[in-house]
């Protein structure tokens, strides 16, 4: 149950990352391949955290529900 709690952490953090390359590269981003490829994997890593962690709690709220 912690564990979904820490992940979840992951999704806005690799998210601000992705906003800051973004942001500081801005138009540059589409010459540079590497970096541009690293911030699409971050970002489909902090999307798959925040599905992997709804997941978890959906599954965690129906089988220990607290009553």
């Amino acid at each position: 149950m912690e564990w979904k709690e820490h992940v979840r952490w992951f999704a806005p953090v690799l998210a601000t990352a992705v906003a800051f390359i973004v942001t500081y590269y801005g138009p540059r981003l589409a010459e540079k391949d590497r970096l541009r490829r690293a911030a699409l994997v971050l970002f489909t890593i902090a999307f798959l955290a925040s599905a992997v962690a709804g997941l978890f709690g959906a599954f965690l709220n129906k089988v220990a529900a607290i009553r």
